[in-house]
């Protein structure tokens, strides 16, 4: 008889994105959360998963952690287009530092439309600061259309980072330590979401947090970007009794 020389198997497929978004993908991926990020609904939603496992910390580096190596800073359009015209320049600073503490920093610019047509800047400046992400930070930037689309992108990379490459998921970067107005302007934004900039403007009208807590709605209302809706908030917040 003749025997036929053996045959090698077939090479198993380089695994795609898409092999990770089935609806039958292992459970044992983790995501990393900053808690800045608790109310949004892509919280929510990867939380609803029970594919996922969601982890919640005070991150000083990044909004999402998916691995060893990729953390995530998430802003939208505006958050975006702000740093180009002097509102906020901390985007540059924050991926400056998930540059620097890990190897595969990406920036997801969330929202729908066209950058260039959002606001009356020029197109060159929006060219800039993406390209100052890509070449001065080596930040890759990734566009989703809404927050659920987000949701979906994170899970993506988090599978495939954590199944496809059998990476841990890890924290880097040190916690600073807050000065007194820092913790106090934190404990003040957080308050009804109101945020810092608002923080800011009530700590310098009342002094301190504790006389923010005590002041009635009118009070609180003689404040810049305090209007009733939100000072009727602080108060709720301040005054109702504990209910867990």
């Amino acid at each position: 008889d003749t025997k036929l020389p053996p045959t090698n198997p077939p090479p198993h497929p380089q695994p795609t994105l898409t092999d990770f978004a089935t609806t039958n993908a292992p459970s044992d991926i983790e995501i990393i959360i900053d808690q800045r990020e608790l109310n949004s609904s892509i919280t929510k939603q990867l939380a609803s998963n029970e594919n996922i496992q969601i982890k919640l910390e005070t991150l000083s580096v990044g909004d999402y952690i998916l691995s060893d190596r990729v953390a995530v800073e998430r802003k939208t359009i505006d958050d975006f287009l702000d740093t180009l015209v002097g509102a906020d320049r901390s985007l540059f600073d924050q991926v400056k530092n998930l540059s620097q503490n890990y190897s595969r920093p990406l920036v997801i610019i969330e929202g729908e439309g066209s950058l260039y047509s959002k606001r009356n800047i020029h197109p060159n400046a929006i060219r800039g600061a993406l390209a100052s992400l890509a070449i001065n930070f080596g930040a890759s930037v990734l566009r989703t259309s809404d927050e659920d689309d987000t949701a979906q992108m994170l899970e993506l990379i988090a599978r495939r980072e954590q199944i496809s490459t059998g990476r841990s998921i890890q924290i880097h970067g040190s916690k600073s330590q807050k000065t007194l107005s820092e913790q106090q302007e934190y404990v003040v934004s957080s308050m009804a979401e109101i945020g810092p900039i608002t923080a800011q403007l009530l700590l310098s009208h009342f002094g301190t947090v504790e006389a923010i807590m005590s002041a009635n709605e009118d009070q609180l209302q003689q404040v810049k970007g305090v209007g009733k809706i939100t000072a009727e908030r602080i108060k709720k917040i301040t005054s109702s009794s504990y209910s867990p």
